[in-house]
């Protein structure tokens, strides 16, 4: 079974990649062969991580440059490698890009999996609706809303973000660690934010109201971890506020999960989302998250997540962080397991659900 994968994304530690890799890395892949194709770059490290796991991965990345070239590229690497199934991911229909290249170079099993619930091109989406409706075979999405916003009343199969639930849960000495690192005192309260510096984040909002929390309180910092290309404005930001003692820009970092150890409280007012894996994470961790009540509630895992109007602005959000009380997360460490593993989010028991989907499928298209 051959399976080639499309990021239109870039192939880098972000959210879409993470739970990509996550998948393939816990899948048993006997029997199968995975390509992975990068449409708008690459991070190196992160090529490694799929290599490292026995798949091919092919760097296009000129589907914004040159699309023209990257559809007669992608038909060749379909039909030299006589992919069955073509699984892209993204967030709008200029999958059709994918699904049409696939449908010409005879791939009979071509998936959409939707992965947010708004994209930026929507003159390209409205028109190219009708001819990615023609060209796909099957639909997934991370989630019901990021489901509804790409197939409408189609049929579409949620696959949960799963994690590796051990990962990411409250490890003490990890935290005292990763504190040390950041030489940040024992009774300093860590907001922190993980995610790309793009207008999807929100993070103007975000300064705007860290700099209301620092008027009531000289406790806290903000902790940003990511880059993109938004972060040198974020960070004149910060300097314009005065602000700069109390802002740590980590950029991007490849052990996530022992950074956000160091953390107390999540804040993450993201103008609009699919089922970002970041506030599971958060959860997991045992961390308090604030987040904007655009966000799909299917992420809400928890009780420690709350969800907070944009419209009421950062005076509000920051009055919400400051009556935010830090949780015990060594002791709801078991409830925290039990509760992600009866909600479907093992990503041992997700990998499982969706070779057996690629099967099924397989076996349907002859």
């Amino acid at each position: 079974m051959k399976v080639l994968v499309v990021l239109t994304g870039e192939l880098c530690f972000d959210g879409i990649t993470n739970s990509v890799l996550n998948y393939y890395r816990a899948m048993d892949r006997s029997g199968m062969e995975i390509g992975i194709v990068s449409a708008r770059g690459t991070n190196e490290e992160m090529r490694k991580n799929f290599e490292d796991i026995g798949c091919t991965v092919y760097p296009l990345e000129n589907r914004d440059s040159c699309p023209a070239k990257y559809f007669v590229q992608l038909i060749g690497i379909i039909k030299r490698g006589k992919y069955d199934i073509l699984h892209a991911h993204g967030n709008s229909a200029t999958l059709a890009i994918e699904t049409t290249a696939a449908y010409l170079a005879g791939c009979k099993v071509r998936i959409i999996h939707s992965r947010n619930s708004f994209c930026e091109h929507t003159k390209a989406d409205k028109l190219l609706r009708p001819l990615m409706y023609a060209t796909y075979t099957d639909g997934f999405s991370c989630g019901e809303k990021a489901g509804k916003w790409l197939f409408g009343n189609r049929p579409f199969t949620v696959m949960n973000n799963g994690k590796e639930i051990d990962r990411f849960l409250f490890k003490p000495e990890v935290r005292k660690s990763y504190r040390e690192k950041l030489g940040v005192s024992v009774d300093t309260i860590l907001l922190g934010h993980v995610g790309l510096f793009h207008r999807q984040k929100n993070h103007p909002f975000l300064i705007d109201v860290f700099e209301e929390v620092c008027r009531h309180s000289g406790q806290y910092k903000l902790v940003l971890i990511g880059e993109g290309e938004d972060r040198g404005k974020i960070e004149e930001m910060v300097r314009q506020k005065g602000l700069t003692d109390k802002v740590i820009f980590l950029g991007r970092q490849s052990d996530v999960e022992n950074w956000i150890q160091a953390l107390d409280i999540m804040v993450f007012p993201s103008l609009f989302e699919g089922m970002p894996n970041v506030v599971l994470e958060w959860q997991l961790a045992g961390l308090p998250a604030l987040i904007s009540d655009v966000i799909t509630k299917e992420c809400g895992i928890m009780d420690t997540v709350s969800y907070l109007p944009l419209e009421n602005g950062p005076a509000y959000w920051a009055d919400q962080i400051l009556h935010t009380p830090l949780n015990d997360r060594e002791n709801t460490k078991e409830d925290i397991q039990k509760r992600f593993i009866e909600a479907g989010f093992d990503i041992k028991e997700n990998a499982k659900v969706l070779k057996n989907k690629y099967i099924e499928l397989l076996e349907k298209s002859k």
